[in-house]
């Protein structure tokens, strides 16, 4: 399954969930910042040198660090 991560620049995407590894304060707090299931998610840009990374969620930009990213799964 497809992570955040792998998203391209100007990328959509659907939130499918989060892998079992994400630490559970994590979680809450990505689900307190409007990220649940079902929700779109688009990748606005990377940094530089690639991390963190840009994402536009429910009309907020979000910036992740990659190793974040990796672990909120999405489907097309």
């Amino acid at each position: 399954m497809a992570s955040l991560a792998d998203l391209n620049d100007l990328q959509t995407a659907v939130l499918s969930g989060f892998d079992p590894s994400l630490p559970e304060g994590w979680r809450r707090r990505f689900e307190d910042l409007g990220m649940v299931p079902g929700t779109r998610v688009s990748r606005l840009q990377s940094a530089p040198l690639g991390d963190p990374l840009a994402f536009l969620v429910r009309g907020s930009v979000l910036c992740l660090r990659r190793e974040q990213a990796r672990l909120i799964r999405v489907r097309p």
